[in-house]
């Protein structure tokens, strides 16, 4: 399994049509590409597009500029072999060391997978040495 920790931006924005669209074409604008993004509603009107760049410093930068509010924090990014248990065996060691996720997305392609995990960021420290010592 290769790790990598990674740098996320929460966006918050309005439940609207275009929306990610409107995000992706100002990525496209600036030439910025990113390793993944997620939108949802979050209810009451409200979503959050969720980016993790390849670059982090410019996007950070892009989102100052173009006056975006925005939270940032890290995750990891998980990739290995796509077979039967290995996103199974490494969430279990992750919860016999006591550290709650928040999230995780993962997909299986070609015989790779390719999961991100997210935990309170003062168990980021513990996750990666967990995820480390794999």
């Amino acid at each position: 399994m290769d790790i990598a920790r990674k740098t996320f931006f929460v966006i918050p924005t309005e439940d609207r049509p275009g929306q990610l669209a409107r995000f992706s074409k100002q990525m496209s604008d600036h030439d910025l590409n990113l390793a993944a993004v997620w939108s949802f509603g979050t209810g009451r009107g409200n979503a959050e597009i969720v980016a993790i760049p390849w670059d982090a410093a410019v996007f950070r930068k892009l989102g100052r500029e173009a006056g975006w509010v925005f939270r940032e924090g890290s995750c990891f990014h998980l990739t290995g072999e796509d077979r039967a248990g290995a996103l199974a065996d490494t969430l279990d060691r992750i919860a016999q060391e006591g550290i709650n996720l928040h999230a995780v997305d993962a997909m299986g392609f070609e015989g790779r997978y390719s999961a991100y995990v997210w935990c309170d960021e003062k168990d980021v420290e513990k996750l990666r040495m967990v995820l480390k010592g794999w």
